[in-house]
């Protein structure tokens, strides 16, 4: 497909979309008002408003349990998920067998685009509860013909036993919990490097498009590391297959748009073809509970495609940060991801926890680390090092003993505030 037949689908997908919503869904007709949106193209679409996940929550709040963006009668609805809550109150998510049709097709462009075949063997490293996660992934497998292994309701140690049993080649994981799973390994004299395990697939945070925390799962498993990223909310939207960290879009199915975060304006390409700010995304086939111009708020870099035999816009370095994830220490602007890569650098760090220390007077960067080795006090010195060379801030580093860190399945939370008075 090249870049001409990707925006005709594109716009016949949105103008269907668009007036299934506007005839039925009470959320979008309410949005979209007098609205002509029968003719309406992909380069039309900054005349319709945004959505944001504050709007989503007052209708749900408003209108229990599932709020009003549904376009169909609730007796179409076969599937209910919830988002994780990490940034607020749990989003509730219903799906016709069509919209959870489409979410299946989505992934299987992922692990399609990321290596998968049907001669994998694909283990999935999840609960399998109400969070949305990896479902769609694991049923995607399935669609895909490869042999798909459930790691719900089993502990860390069980789950390696079985992708060494099961001789898995695939992972499907958090990029803490392939972490997780390579500590315990080690641990337990397990060499992951000689496991048949080759490609790595990890989302649900930004880790795998972090270099060092790519790097370090990539060494401790020996496979290759994708990054994916997606939302309940909006759907599987993005793939880093390459080498180079840079996710693409997929556009058959989404319609990106880059706006200030600040504001409402789009972004326009710089002098080198490159739209940084807030990521805004359209989903073109979840006609069941759409969300159209949805503000994501994770904010990346975007240019042109560089593959004319996949015309999608890429993303450099996946997901940079989060709109609101900015943390400000005596004066510095940090992103946590930018925190976590300088940590990764140290390889002795197994494990650590970064806290935002609020007082009276400045706050200052605390990070509790565990470290392997015998000497704990000069691994400490190093990464304090690592930290103000490269952002020019001196963190408070504390050593603390082995397997005392929470350690994490889903969304990792290694970024806390505190406040002292």
């Amino acid at each position: 497909m090249n870049g001409t037949e990707l925006r005709r689908l594109q716009r016949t997908r949105l103008q269907h979309l668009l007036t299934e919503v506007a005839r039925t869904n009470p959320f979008y007709r309410s949005k979209l008002g007098d609205l002509s949106t029968n003719t309406m193209g992909v380069e039309d679409l900054p005349k319709l408003p945004f959505t944001t996940k504050q709007e989503l929550v007052e209708d749900q709040e408003e209108n229990p349990p599932w709020g009003t963006n549904l376009t169909y009668p609730v007796e179409r609805y076969v599937r209910l998920h919830k988002t994780s809550g990490t940034t607020g109150r749990p989003l509730a998510w219903p799906d016709t067998q069509e919209s959870w049709t489409w979410f299946r097709g989505c992934w299987r462009q992922i692990l399609e685009l990321a290596g998968v075949a049907a001669s994998d063997r694909v283990f999935v490293a999840f609960s399998f509860g109400p969070f949305i996660g990896f479902w769609g992934g694991f049923e995607a497998a399935q669609d895909l013909g490869a042999l798909t292994l459930t790691g719900g309701a089993l502990s860390t140690q069980e789950r390696l036993d079985t992708i060494l049993e099961q001789r898995a080649t695939v992972l499907i994981s958090t990029p803490t919990y392939a972490l997780r799973l390579a500590e315990v390994a080690e641990g337990s004299g397990i060499d992951l490097v000689s496991s048949p395990v080759r490609l790595g697939i990890h989302a649900g945070e930004p880790g795998a498009s972090v270099p060092n925390v790519r790097a370090r799962i990539e060494r401790a498993w020996g496979m290759r590391c994708v990054d994916h990223a997606g939302a309940t909310e909006v759907g599987a939207w993005g793939v880093a297959p390459g080498e180079d960290n840079h996710m693409s879009v997929l556009e058959t199915d989404f319609i990106p748009e880059i706006v200030d975060p600040d504001g409402d304006a789009l972004v326009e390409p710089n002098a080198d073809g490159i739209q940084r700010g807030e990521l805004v995304l359209t989903n073109l086939g979840r006609l069941g509970s759409p969300v159209i111009r949805y503000r994501t708020g994770d904010i990346v870099e975007m240019v042109a495609a560089a593959d004319p035999e996949l015309p999608y816009r890429r993303l450099r370095g996946g997901v940079l940060s989060r709109a609101d994830g900015m943390i400000v220490v005596r004066g510095v602007n940090v992103y946590p991801s930018a925190i976590e890569n300088l940590i990764r650098s140290v390889p002795e760090v197994v494990e650590f926890r970064a806290t935002v220390v609020e007082t009276r007077d400045l706050p200052h960067l605390k990070l509790e680390i565990e470290v392997a080795g015998d000497e704990p006090g000069a691994v400490a010195r190093t990464l304090s090092e690592v930290v103000h060379g490269s952002i020019t801030l001196t963190p408070e580093v504390v050593v603390v003993e082995a397997s005392t860190l929470p350690r994490f399945e889903f969304k990792a939370r290694h970024f806390v505030f505190e406040s002292r008075e």
